[in-house]
């Protein structure tokens, strides 16, 4: 199916799947995926004319060429094409844009409905969402996990941590944020947190590489940080210096949702997240969002890109809202040696973008540009795919769920139409998604 009928097709089957029960769609017992190239989110060798039996929105196997389907199966053709599975969106935020709008006004379960079927046309299973969801994500998570929602899977942080008066701004919709300033204030937040169950915390430290703006201080961050770990909670970290990479290393933070930038990474960070086994989400294409616009790239005509804009965004880009950011050039720069310089560390490395936090941050666009830019950076295509999928849901810990195909696993199968793994470019090529074992678009 090529990208303007799947686009169409997609919308069409998410709108009418939202709110469905996921037994109001009629599916035969048993489906079986076959003849296909499947790249199992492992990182072996694709198994060439395989199938995928699923039963039940969940993978039964995943067999070899010629394996015998069961009796009464729905056959799937799929020769020719390639699955893997659907993308996990490591670093992403809801509801916060509309169109040329932005702020917290646009939060709201229906614009979040609307962004999780863009994730979706674009390949994508899992958004997790980093400290700044409503809490009416609680309810549309619940839904999901009784089958009621045909949507990407939420993962959620609720209300992250943050400074008053600076990080981050409010005038960026993070309106839900919780901003203390004492030790007291923070175990009295995260009681609060933790009764709704996140599925991990969102801390602010940085000032966003601007000096007027306030850092957490590190007697909070530690804090939260113990709140967090006390409750079996992994606590992702919004950082940009290397100097506060490596004192949250020391305080025990679990992942970075960013790229070090002011200054490769040294030794001695290298050495704290492999002690501590920190992990490593890069965000390469929230910096390229600040200029590459003004750049106009062959991809801004492509229609794979035009259909990840709402109405009045592409205007937006060409227009004078959008503020070309000079530094980040740089910053990018350094962002893709640091990714590049972990990964052959050995720390483990995720993918995410940061979108939907602001306009120039496409979602579902933005996914498929990262992992065309952490090719750039220097990982091989596997690698690159392995982040976004297997990666990601170690990272997150929903690696017994997602992840991978393998038996046992959530059927959230992605079909493309070539083989990502000669060209990063070609997960752009979508054929079909699977979510739960239903066929979203075909």
């Amino acid at each position: 199916m090529r990208l303007p009928t799947l686009l169409t097709a997609l919308a069409s089957a998410l709108s009418l799947l939202v709110g469905a029960s996921a037994m109001a769609q009629p599916a035969a017992p048993v489906t079986v995926l076959q003849g296909a190239r499947i790249i199992d989110g492992q990182g072996g060798a694709p198994i060439e004319n395989g199938s995928i039996v699923l039963r039940d929105g969940r993978i039964e196997a995943v067999q070899p060429g010629g394996a015998k389907a069961p009796a009464g199966a729905r056959i799937v053709d799929l020769r020719g094409k390639t699955v893997m599975p659907a993308l996990i969106a490591g670093h992403a935020h809801l509801g916060i844009t509309n169109g040329a709008r932005s702020g917290a006004g646009e939060i709201n379960e229906a614009n979040v409905t609307r962004q999780l079927q863009k994730y979706a046309r674009y390949g994508v299973g899992t958004v997790a969402v980093f400290g700044t969801d409503h809490d009416f994500i609680y309810k549309m998570r619940a839904d999901q996990r009784a089958g009621k929602l045909a949507l990407p899977t939420i993962v959620t942080a609720g209300h992250g941590f943050g400074v008053p008066h600076g990080a981050p701004p409010i005038a960026m919709g993070m309106d839900q944020v919780y901003r203390p300033t004492t030790i007291e204030a923070v175990r009295k937040d995260f009681e609060k947190l933790a009764a709704q169950k996140p599925d991990l915390v969102k801390i602010w430290v940085d000032d966003f590489g601007d000096s007027k703006t306030k850092k957490m201080v590190p007697a909070l961050y530690r804090e939260v940080i113990q709140q967090a770990h006390k409750n079996g909670l992994k606590v992702v970290a919004h950082v940009y210096y290397l100097e506060d990479a490596k004192r949250l290393a020391r305080d025990g933070v679990d992942l970075f949702g960013h790229s070090v930038r002011d200054k490769p990474v040294d030794a001695e960070l290298i050495a704290l997240m492999k002690e501590k086994n920190i992990a490593y989400i890069p965000t390469l294409q929230l910096d390229e969002a600040f200029f590459v616009y003004a750049d106009k790239p062959e991809w801004m005509q492509t229609p794979f890109f035009k259909g990840a804009l709402d109405q009045g965004v592409s205007e937006w880009l060409g227009g004078p809202s959008y503020k070309v950011k000079e530094v980040s050039k740089k910053d990018l720069a350094i962002a893709k040696q640091n990714a590049l310089a972990l990964h052959k560390a050995g720390i483990k490395v995720g993918m995410g973008t940061d979108s939907g936090a602001t306009i120039p941050r496409i979602q579902g666009f933005a996914e498929h540009r990262e992992l065309e830019l952490l090719t750039q950076a220097g990982l091989s295509p596997m690698q690159a795919l392995q982040a976004a999928t297997s990666g990601n849901a170690a990272i997150l810990g929903i690696d017994k769920e997602r992840g991978t195909l393998a038996a046992g696993k959530q059927a959230d199968v992605l079909v493309l139409d070539a083989n990502p793994l000669d060209d990063i470019r070609n997960t752009r090529k979508i054929h079909a998604l699977w979510l739960r074992g239903v066929p979203v678009a075909q």
